[in-house]
């Protein structure tokens, strides 16, 4: 299957699978909410994030991994692929057994030294079923997933996520209504997730019958594991520390209303994350193989993403307070309408996204012990920020610090990413950020993000397809005259006169 052909299907299936999981993902936190109450949400919310930074324990190395396999893929390299692959395969066997020491020792802390309303026996049983598919994950698949997303089978992954969404949410919801046990609940959902990464593990070793795991493992193309961790804990700073940090200097309430807020802004995340990792592999090949059409392909993408996200994320600062309005209705034990908390994860997501093109070159070049220090920065200034603005302003300080890290690191990426790998001016990005945020500037003057926050849901609708409109026509109108080029390299891919 050619790459045009993985791309179409990673598209299609991605499309679908944010589909089912924004239809499904809604629903358990407000069932959550209505059973549990507030604090409840808030400890399983954080529980969350603290999980998601045990995924540093094999970040770096994943990363790493990638990078050193674009070339080696795009060149179907299998020997020496099966040596990056072993040397991957022997790292996660290490770190298995370190994250299940740590799995331990934090079911022990959340269930027995920090105070709650959940049984401290059912909260330890909680924790441990959370962390079951992720050491199998570690042990077992994890280095097949990469493999088949380099090589662009992301679809595969796709249609499996989204029967693991739809078994997993409809069982978890009959648990609920049924029984009200969050064991059960958890240990559906883990039964659910096991059998998938089994499919997953057992598609991999038929479809990649070339791959010799007990090759001479080559440590040294996963040499920068080092230097990207530091990348991918910048990263969780910035994902997942926010909730932790109110939790502690505010109380479990106010997390629950920073819970709520995100599941929106991580959906609509997840979306873009998904449809662009439809082919991103097919880029990384690129930049390796033919650099002059990977620079002219970019230059589009760039352009168009920045756009789209731009568009996306403005519409929500528009339109998504009613609906947070509608969707928290009745649940009185917290106030979980915020104009202001609503503005700034704008802000915060236009700023983390903007980026994401030139990270991307970055990644792709493998230029990671270069700009690790970057990196660092952007964690102290987002960790000191945030724990001096929380004390002052309370939930809405979380996201002070995080903005004040972002505008840093998106300053130093932009001029880094053109300067020193693609070897252009620092405008080309600079252009199209500033065109865009002109272009939201505009919007908010006209509607802030409490405009339509007491309309009802039918005249909602109505005004969202009205003003989507024009600001949509406004976002092409100028992104078009800034980069006309832009556009007509994506009509040429689109007509079929270029392939990729």
């Amino acid at each position: 299957m050619g790459k045009d052909a993985r791309i179409k299907r990673n598209l299609i299936s991605s499309l679908v699978y944010q589909v089912v999981l924004i239809s499904l993902g809604f629903l358990l936190p407000r069932l959550y909410l209505e059973n549990f109450g507030s604090e409840v949400n808030g400890i399983l919310s954080t529980i969350k994030q603290v999980f998601t930074y045990l995924v540093l324990l094999e970040a770096g190395v994943g990363l790493a991994t990638t990078q050193a396999l674009y070339k080696r893929i795009g060149e179907n390299d299998y020997k020496s692929a099966s040596e990056v692959l072993a040397a991957t395969h022997a790292y996660y066997l290490k770190t298995g057994f370190v994250y299940a020491a740590i799995v331990l020792g934090l079911a022990a802390v959340y269930a027995y030294l920090i105070p709650s309303s959940i049984n401290s026996h059912e909260l330890f049983f909680i924790v441990l079923l959370n962390a079951v598919p992720a050491l199998f994950s570690y042990f077992v698949q994890a280095k097949y997933r990469i493999l088949m997303e380099v090589d662009g089978r992301k679809y595969v992954i796709n249609h499996s996520e989204t029967v693991l969404q739809i078994a997993s949410n409809v069982a978890k919801i009959l648990v609920l209504v049924l029984t009200d046990s969050l064991i059960l609940i958890q240990l559906v959902y883990c039964i659910i997730a096991m059998m998938q990464l089994l499919f997953l593990y057992v598609y991999a070793k038929r479809r990649y019958r070339w791959l010799n795991l007990k090759a001479t493992p080559d440590f040294t193309a996963i040499s920068q594991k080092n230097s990207v961790l530091v990348h991918q804990v910048s990263g969780m700073v910035f994902n997942n520390t926010d909730v932790i940090l109110i939790s502690t200097l505010c109380d479990f309430k106010a997390a629950s209303i920073y819970a709520i807020y995100n599941i929106f802004f991580a959906q609509v995340q997840n979306f873009i994350t998904s449809v662009v990792s439809s082919f991103t592999f097919a880029l990384g090949q690129m930049f390796h193989v033919d650099r002059e059409k990977f620079d002219r392909l970019f230059s589009a993408y760039e352009t168009v993403y920045i756009m789209g996200t731009f568009l996306i994320y403005t519409l929500m600062g528009v339109f998504l307070m009613p609906i947070i309005r509608i969707y928290t209705s009745g649940i009185n034990d917290a106030e979980y309408l915020n104009p202001l908390l609503m503005f700034l994860f704008v802000v915060m997501n236009l700023l983390a996204n903007a980026k994401l093109p030139v990270s991307g070159v970055i990644e792709y070049a493998g230029e990671f012990a270069k700009t690790r220090t970057h990196a660092i920065w952007e964690m102290v200034i987002n960790l000191t920020v945030s724990v001096a603005a929380i004390l002052c302003f309370g939930i809405c300080g979380a996201i002070f610090g995080t903005v004040a890290a972002l505008f840093y690191r998106t300053v130093v990426t932009v001029s880094y990413a053109n300067k020193t790998v693609l070897g252009r001016s620092r405008m080309c990005t600079y252009k199209i950020m500033l065109a865009n945020a002109a272009v939201f500037a505009v919007t908010m003057a006209v509607f802030f993000v409490d405009t339509f926050r007491n309309v009802s849901f039918g005249k909602l609708i109505l005004f969202g397809v009205v003003h989507s409109l024009w600001i949509t026509g406004l976002y092409l109108a100028v992104n078009f005259m800034i980069n006309k080029t832009a556009f007509q390299t994506l009509l040429e891919y689109y007509r079929g006169k270029q392939q990729i």
